[in-house]
C-alpha cells in the first residue's frame, strides 16, 4: 500500500453508461487508481462540479441534451479548471478546432483506448506540474513575508527600488538618510541618496543593471541625508522581489562599520571544503540551481559529472585517515588541472566530486568525463611512503529544460556513477552517461522480481500494522497489515511499486500467503484478542487453492478465522468478479470475511454487492481529502449511510488532521477511523497486554 493519495478523480460526461464503464475499466486495467463519476446530462454535470474536485473530465460532444461547449461554459462560470479530453466519433481538423476553441485540452476517437490513455497521462502530468507551481508560488510568498520581517529587524540599511524609485525601506535605512517613515521615502529616486559627485558612477551602474538585472553590483560613494550631510558608504545592488514584483534590493553599510571583508571570508569558509580546498556540496547545489534556471530561460544545457574514487576504503586502510585526506587533495589537484578551475567544481561526499559543465549536446559530456577518468587513472601519488594506484568512475546526467530540480539531477548523476562502478567486473574505472532509457530500466521488472524472490526465500519482507479506531468499542483491536520490500540502500518498496511486477512474474500469490501466515503468527502470540485485515492482490484470486491454503494456515497458526478480514480493492474485485465471488463463499466457511478498499471509486459501486457479499468497505481516501467542502461532505455522508444501511462495516481512512477527525466524529454510519493522525503503521501489533 502507498500512503500517499494518488487516486485520479475522474468525471465522465457520456451518453452511454456501458461505454463509460468500459472506459473506466480500461483505465483500471492500465494501472491507474481512479475514482470516477458518470454524468448523463447537464443537471448531473452541475451537481458533480459543485460537489467535488476533479482532476480530469472525459467528455462526449453531446450527452443527455448537454454539449461539450456547454460543459466548458459551466466550468468557466463555476471557476473549475478541470482539464478536458473530448471523446469524438469523427476525428478531423474541424472537430479538433471546434473542441479546442470550446476549451478542451485534447480530443481522441472514442474507440481508441490506447490514445485516450496516453492523453490522460499527458494531462495529468500537466496538472501535477501546475499544482507544484502553485505550491511553489505559495511557498515563495510565505518566504517573502518572513524575509520582510527579517529585513525590518535587520541592522543593515535595506530598501527595494523599482525603476529607480523607492517602494519600501526598513527603519535602519530611513534613519540613515533622515526619513521619518516609508511613506515619506516612497517614490524618491535613488539618485537623491547619493552625492552629486557620484551621480555619474551611479548612472553607469544603473545602465549596466538595465542590461543584466541578474547581477549583483557594489558602489562605493558618498550617501546624502535629508539634511545634506554626507557619509561614506557601500551600496550593494542585487535582484529581488517585493510583493511579487521584480525589483532591485539595495543594502547599504556605512563605511565606518563595514563588515564586508569579514563577511566575504565567512562566506568563503562556508562554501569551501576544508580537506581539498574545493567548493563544498552546498555551494555546488546553488550552482546547479542556477544552471537549471539558465536551462529554463535560454535553453542552455549543462552536464553534471559525478566522480567517485574507486575502492577508496582500501586506500584509506592502507594509508590511514590523514593519508586518505592527502590522496583526496591529489585528486582535487588532478581535476583542476584536467578541466581548469573556472568550471563549477566541488567535493560533494567522502570520495565523491562533482563538476558542472555547459554543453551544446549530450555527446559533448562523454569526452569530458573520459578526460576526468583518465586523469585519475594516470595519477599515482606518493602518500605516506606508498604509491597509490587510483582509478575513478564517472556518471553523467544533464540539466535541461524539463529537469525537475537540482537534487533530482545530482541523484541521477550519482546513479550513473554507481552504474559505472559496476562495470569491468565491479572494478569501475569507467564512464556511464545517462540515457533516457535508464529511467525505465531503473525500475525494471527483472530487478524487482529478483528482489521479491530473494525476500521470499529469506523471509525478509517487512510487515507493518496500522490500528483502526472503533468508534464505539475501545476493546475492539483491528489492524490493517501492510507489506514492504526492503532494499539494500535502506529504503523500502511499497506494494504499489512491486506488486504489479509480482503479478507479472506469478509471485503475487506467494507474497499474499507469506503475509497472511506471518501476520497470523504475530497476532497469535498476543494475549489480547486482535483482528487482522490482510490485503490481497486480485491476481491471487486466480489460484484455486488459495482458500483451502488459508484454512490450513489458520490451523497451523492456531488462529481464529473469524478474526480475519481479507481486503480487495474495488478495481480488483470488479476485474476478478467470478473468482472473488467464489473466494468469499469459500472463506465464509472458515469464518473469514471480505472487505473492499478504495470503495466508491467506480461509477456504480453498490452494484458490486449484488455479486460479492462483502462485510466491510473502506472508502477511497480522496473522500477524506474533500471533507472541507460542504457539497463533498454531504455526498460522502450519503455514501456512508447507504453502505451502513446495507449492513456494511464502514472504514474511513487517511485521517491526517484534527479538522478531519472532528468532522468524521459527527457523521453517522462510520464504524472505524484510520490514519496517521490517529497512529502510523508500526512494526508490531501495539495493544495493551493487560486486557
Amino acid at each position: 500500500m502507498t500512503y500517499t493519495l494518488d487516486t485520479i478523480r475522474l468525471l465522465i460526461a457520456h451518453d452511454s453508461q456501458d461505454d463509460a464503464e468500459q472506459l473506466m475499466n480500461a483505465m483500471r486495467n492500465a494501472g491507474r487508481a481512479t475514482r470516477a463519476e458518470l454524468v448523463l446530462g447537464e443537471d448531473d454535470l452541475l451537481r458533480a462540479l459543485k460537489s467535488g474536485s476533479w482532476e480530469l473530465l472525459l467528455c462526449r460532444p453531446a450527452f443527455g441534451g448537454c454539449t461539450l461547449e456547454q460543459a466548458m461554459a459551466h466550468m468557466q462560470r463555476l471557476g473549475k479548471a478541470v482539464p478536458t479530453i473530448g471523446l469524438v466519433d469523427n476525428f478531423d481538423e474541424q472537430t479538433l478546432l471546434e473542441s479546442m476553441k470550446a476549451g478542451a485540452r485534447a480530443i481522441a476517437p472514442a474507440g481508441n483506448r490506447e490514445l485516450i490513455m496516453l492523453l490522460v497521462d499527458q494531462q495529468l502530468q500537466h496538472l501535477q506540474l501546475r499544482k507544484e507551481r502553485q505550491q511553489i508560488d505559495l511557498a515563495l510568498r510565505d518566504a517573502e513575508k518572513r524575509l520582510a520581517v527579517l529585513m525590518d529587524q535587520s541592522r543593515d540599511a535595506i530598501a527595494y527600488v523599482v525603476d529607480g524609485m523607492h517602494i519600501h525601506a526598513n527603519d535602519t535605512y530611513l534613519d540613515m538618510f533622515g526619513y521619518a517613515s516609508s511613506d515619506d521615502l516612497a517614490g524618491v529616486p535613488i539618485m537623491d541618496m547619493v552625492s552629486a559627485a557620484d551621480h555619474e558612477k551611479l548612472k553607469k551602474l544603473l545602465r549596466s543593471r538595465a542590461q543584466d538585472e541578474s547581477q549583483t553590483n557594489e558602489l562605493e560613494c558618498r550617501g546624502v541625508t535629508t539634511g545634506a550631510d554626507e557619509f561614506d558608504a557601500t551600496f550593494v545592488f542585487s535582484p529581488s522581489t517585493y510583493d511579487g514584483e521584480a525589483c532591485t534590493q539595495i543594502v547599504i553599510r556605512s563605511a565606518a562599520v563595514d563588515e564586508s571583508v569579514l563577511q566575504e571570508k565567512l562566506d568563503e569558509m562556508s562554501r569551501t571544503d576544508q580537506v581539498t580546498g574545493l567548493n563544498n556540496r552546498g555551494w555546488f547545489m546553488e550552482q546547479l540551481d542556477a544552471a537549471l534556471g539558465s536551462a529554463v530561460k535560454n535553453g542552455q544545457m549543462s552536464a553534471v559529472l559525478y566522480l567517485r574514487v574507486d575502492h577508496f576504503e582500501q586506500h584509506q586502510s592502507a594509508v590511514g585517515i590523514e593519508g586518505a585526506d592527502e590522496a583526496l587533495r591529489h585528486v582535487a589537484d588532478a581535476l583542476r588541472e584536467a578541466l581548469g578551475e573556472s568550471l563549477p567544481m566541488a567535493r560533494v561526499g567522502d570520495e565523491d566530486f562533482a563538476l558542472l559543465l555547459p554543453v551544446g549536446e549530450r555527446n559533448d559530456a562523454a569526452g569530458q568525463a573520459e578526460v576526468l577518468r583518465a586523469a585519475i587513472e594516470t595519477l599515482m601519488p606518493p602518500v605516506q611512503g606508498r604509491t597509490l594506484h587510483m582509478t575513478a568512475s564517472v556518471g553523467v546526467a544533464f540539466v535541461q529544460e524539463d529537469s525537475r530540480n537540482g537534487q533530482a539531477v545530482i541523484t541521477k548523476a550519482l546513479d550513473c556513477c554507481n552504474k559505472a562502478q559496476k562495470k569491468n567486473d565491479q572494478q569501475g574505472n569507467s564512464v556511464h552517461v545517462h540515457d533516457p532509457m535508464d529511467d525505465v530500466a531503473a525500475g525494471s521488472s527483472e530487478a524487482i522480481a529478483l528482489s521479491i524472490r530473494q525476500a521470499l526465500e529469506q523471509g525478509s519482507f517487512r510487515l507493518l500494522y496500522q490500528p483502526m479506531m472503533n468508534m464505539s468499542d475501545e476493546g475492539d483491536h483491528l489492524f490493517e497489515v501492510f507489506v514492504h520490500l526492503p532494499q539494500k540502500n535502506g529504503d523500502d518498496l511499497t506494494p504499489d511499486a512491486f506488486m504489479p511486477v509480482a503479478a507479472e512474474h506469478g509471485l503475487a500469490g506467494k507474497i499474499d500467503r507469506w503475509v497472511t501466515l506471518h501476520a497470523m503468527r504475530a497476532a497469535a502470540e498476543l494475549k489480547t484478542r486482535v483482528k487482522l485485515m490482510i490485503n490481497l492482490s486480485g491476481h491471487s484470486l486466480q489460484e484455486p487453492d488459495l482458500a483451502p491454503w488459508i484454512g490450513k494456515a489458520i490451523k497451523a497458526a492456531k488462529f481464529d478465522g473469524s478474526r480475519l478480514f481479507f481486503q480487495l480493492t474495488e478495481a480488483d474485485a470488479n476485474s476478478f468478479l467470478k473468482q472473488a465471488q467464489t473466494f468469499v463463499e469459500q472463506i465464509s466457511v472458515l469464518g473469514c470475511r471480505m472487505s473492499i478498499s478504495r470503495f466508491a471509486g467506480g461509477i456504480n459501486p453498490f452494484k458490486l454487492f449484488e455479486h460479492i457479499p462483502a462485510a466491510m468497505v473502506k472508502f477511497d481516501g480522496s473522500f477524506t481529502q474533500e471533507l472541507g467542502k460542504p457539497e463533498s461532505k454531504q455526498k460522502f455522508a450519503d455514501l456512508i449511510n447507504t453502505a451502513a444501511g446495507q449492513g456494511k462495516l464502514v472504514i474511513v481512512g487517511f485521517v491526517e488532521s484534527a479538522q478531519q477527525m472532528q468532522v468524521l466524529w459527527t457523521m453517522n454510519g462510520i464504524h472505524y477511523l484510520q490514519g496517521y493522525y490517529l497512529q502510523a503503521p508500526g512494526a508490531s501489533l501495539q495493544v495493551s497486554q493487560e486486557e
